[in-house]
């Protein structure tokens, strides 16, 4: 969570005060004493599992190479690099 200074727009800086905990601007005067908790949650929207590893036409256009496998006589294999 960060807490801008209304002053200049930095971040401000928490720091122990004289009563407690206090916001402080390392580039003005500004302090703003803290009287009660101060918490910020924020939950990012999670992308679809195709988007992430980009679904089915993610290997159209790279680099391949067929690999022929003669020790267990397969059919032939694609290394994608």
């Amino acid at each position: 969570m960060l807490i801008f200074c209304p002053s200049c727009g930095n971040a401000l800086i928490v720091e122990e005060g004289q009563r407690g905990y206090r916001f402080a601007c390392n580039m003005c005067p500004y302090v703003h004493n803290i009287n009660r908790k101060v918490t910020s949650r924020k939950y990012p929207k999670l992308k679809e599992v195709d988007d992430v590893l980009g679904g089915s036409a993610a290997r159209e256009n790279v680099d391949s190479t067929k690999l022929c496998v003669t020790t267990c006589r397969l059919q032939p294999q694609i290394l994608y690099i």
